[in-house]
């Protein structure tokens, strides 16, 4: 089977090189193939994948993690149905596949990001270019790999509304308009970035691009010196909880997110919903013994109560 994952593995890289589903691909389908055992892809049946989702559990691999490698499966064999129709993939969704927990998106709180920006020294280019790169994550809402991969040419910084067009997930481009802080952030980048023939936005000391790798290390150093916790992905969902509390469209925030579908973006509303919020208010001054006129009273009655015992 390992023969048919590098041939899998090749197909999806030719297909969109820039993204790194390859890697993951290659990476999950040769997990299960180290259990299988290099057999025949027609041999293996649901209970070698009944064995493999127990042991990734054993691991303590969340069940995202465990649905996302059994989607690899799944595709590496409806790769392989192309060219015999008669294989059966093991893979059975109403079997194998594990209930996730829905967790909210939580922003960042306020102080914690005060804190966090506080730690980068901007009297140093590093600090300079890192600050950008994290404000671009914070108030346009950027992943970071699409910040490592920011290429001079994708800037529109003349135009009446300054804006990047960024390279998502699957190749899909968007624009992303900047905010007054995060052009002022870039500018201050670019006016001190090396020259070199690279034209990567955001470069190293070897004056080449930054790998998301490298990015993570520094925001890992940032927050360990702030002592704060938070994460890339923490910043766009500030991002996306800010332009919800400010009343955008729901439609618009997707736009700038890069979401494929609407409903991924209105996890967001859940999160922050704010006619529901209003609702809600609203009908704690409706409801007797709910306002905080009845709530000093009851106070006030307790206290009488402990006076006199």
């Amino acid at each position: 089977m390992l023969a048919e994952i590098e041939e899998f593995v090749n197909w999806v890289r030719r297909r969109n090189p820039q993204a790194r589903t390859w890697k993951d691909y290659s990476y999950d389908l040769k997990q299960f193939a180290a259990l299988t055992g290099d057999r025949a892809p027609g041999e293996v049946t649901f209970r070698e994948v009944d064995q493999f989702v127990s042991s990734q559990v054993e691991r303590s691999f969340k069940p995202a993690t465990v649905n996302r490698r059994l989607a690899a499966i799944l595709a590496f064999f409806t790769f392989l149905a192309d060219d015999d129709p008669s294989l059966v993939c093991p893979v059975l969704p109403h079997r194998h596949y594990l209930r996730e927990q829905q967790r909210l998106p939580r922003p960042v709180q306020e102080d914690i990001l005060d804190r966090f920006f506080a730690s980068i020294e901007t009297s140093s280019p590093n600090g300079i270019r890192d600050r950008a790169m994290f404000v671009l994550m914070l108030r346009c809402g950027l992943r970071i790999s699409e910040v490592a991969n920011l290429r001079l040419a994708d800037l529109f910084l003349k135009e009446a509304a300054p804006r990047l067009i960024v390279g998502g997930k699957s190749a899909r481009q968007r624009s992303v308009y900047l905010s007054p802080q995060a052009e002022r952030a870039l500018r201050a980048y670019l006016a001190i970035r090396p020259t070199t023939a690279k034209d990567f936005v955001f470069l190293s000391y070897q004056l080449d691009g930054l790998s998301t790798t490298a990015i993570h290390k520094r925001l890992v150093r940032y927050r360990e010196q702030a002592e704060v916790h938070l994460t890339a992905h923490g910043l766009r969902h500030s991002f996306a909880n800010d332009l919800i509390c400010a009343g955008a469209p729901v439609t618009s925030i997707q736009q700038l997110l890069g979401h494929r579908w609407l409903e991924t973006t209105q996890i967001y509303v859940q999160a922050n919903d704010q006619t529901v919020q209003a609702d809600f208010y609203a009908a704690c001054e409706r409801i007797e013994g709910w306002t905080v006129q009845q709530s000093s009273t009851v106070q006030l009655r307790w206290t009488q109560q402990e006076s006199t015992q």
